[in-house]
């Protein structure tokens, strides 16, 4: 449903169908408006209707190739309420079966506009946060899957922490993107951290007038809430008709301090209370990038969630590099994590506190489903050492406490 219903920008300019798709066009050349229905765009909706799979999408054919439920299945799921199917139902109707051409404006928008962040993630890097000043200790490890990212920083990123911000362009975005909020109807954030850049707010301050008809969606690191002089999300956000919240939260404790550098896991728990105290924010969900450092640990976060933070558990798994795919585990350690996940299923309904989430125990099961699906999938065990020794170099460029100390049960297979 994507193609029908909106667009979605990345930090080095790229125009795509969603957040996981590879670019049908680039804002240093079109504008988001002339995007929408270029020929790239035109020719994807075709083949999507003909039942074809668009080389843009692999992403989420590769997932369920594996049984892992993609970003694609949950959007035509019409009782997932942020499906694009049960949110515009009739987005079909506008579409002009001759040229595969959209006749109304996008109704959806993923923004992200720059590169601005204060973490450093391991499964990060510089096109995504200013943060990573150690993109050289693993370079390395991308040049080996030839991924993407290696020419795209060669050419952007100059210096560590570069900032990276191609929207600053006024025709080609401010103006364009002016244009269309009339017709919009659902923001999504993300970043970079949106909640600390200046972008952010001064989008929020263009959509303010047309607040009552539309939803916002962040992706966010929830470690901070706002910047300077007002621009918090307690001064904005009650402006706009729902909010919704992924927190990216990729473990607990040590788990969490370890994976998403520079962050407090005290903070986040803190945070997440400051975020249920705005009427209008409907629902927050805990987004954990499932890969190797946490897979151990997905039982015991679904419970946590759900009974200590009272919020959704939901996965995606590790794009790259391939190193840290949870799929890189050795085989006892991959069924030390299905074990533990078959365990967390069989119990369900003794998780406190999950009655009174809609749907958190169809959720839940499916992200167990996914989870075991995909450590059973593909067998990735040859990268196990390049993971650790991935680890090992941030951790001393870090100064970070070792990877073996903060899953204890590698130490056997170190």
């Amino acid at each position: 449903m994507h193609p029908f219903t909106g667009l979605a920008t990345r930090e080095d300019g790229a125009i795509k169908v969603c957040c996981r798709s590879h670019p049908i066009a680039w804002i240093q050349e079109t504008s988001i408006e002339d995007a929408w229905n270029c020929d790239s765009m035109k020719e994807l909706r075709r083949k999507v209707m003909n039942n074809e799979r668009p080389s843009e999408c692999a992403s989420c054919f590769m997932l369920e190739d594996q049984g892992v439920e993609s970003l694609r299945q949950r959007h035509i799921k019409t009782e997932y309420p942020d499906s694009r199917t049960a949110l515009f139902p009739n987005a079909l109707d506008h579409l002009d079966v001759e040229d595969y051409s959209m006749t109304e404006s996008m109704s959806v928008i993923e923004l992200k506009l720059n590169n601005l962040c204060n973490l450093k993630c391991r499964m990060c890097n510089p096109l995504d946060s200013t943060s990573w000043q150690d993109w050289d200790q693993v370079s390395e490890y991308y040049v080996r899957e030839n991924n993407f990212l290696i020419p795209t920083i060669q050419k952007l990123v100059k210096k560590p922490g570069q900032y990276i911000g191609p929207f600053e362009d006024k025709e080609k975005w401010w103006d364009s993107f002016e244009r269309i909020i009339p017709h919009l109807r659902r923001i999504e954030f993300a970043g970079g951290e949106p909640l600390m850049d200046p972008h952010h707010y001064k989008v929020l301050d263009m959509l303010k007038p047309y607040g009552k008809q539309i939803d916002l969606k962040y992706a966010t690191n929830g470690t901070t809430l706002g910047i300077s002089k007002g621009r918090t999300i307690h001064e904005y956000w009650p402006s706009f008709k729902s909010i919704v919240v992924n927190v990216s939260i990729d473990g607990i404790h040590d788990v969490y301090n370890h994976i998403r550098s520079n962050g407090d896991f005290s903070v986040i728990r803190q945070n997440i209370k400051e975020m249920k105290s705005i009427p209008n924010v409907s629902r927050i969900v805990g987004a954990l990038t499932t890969q190797a450092g946490n897979a151990l640990q997905l039982a015991d976060c679904a419970r946590y969630f759900i009974e200590e933070l009272e919020i959704y558990f939901y996965t995606h798994r590790v794009s790259y590099p391939r190193v840290l795919s949870a799929q890189v585990l050795p085989r006892p350690l991959k069924i030390i994590a299905i074990e533990r996940l078959m365990e967390l299923r069989d119990n369900i309904d003794m998780i406190d506190g999950i009655e009174r989430l809609p749907m958190a125990r169809e959720v839940l099961l499916q992200q167990i489903k996914d989870n075991i699906n995909y450590l059973n999938g593909r067998d990735q065990s040859d990268l196990w050492k390049d993971y650790l020794e991935f680890n090992y170099r941030l951790d001393s460029s870090r100064n970070s406490k070792s990877i073996l100390e903060v899953v204890p049960e590698f130490k056997e297979y170190s």
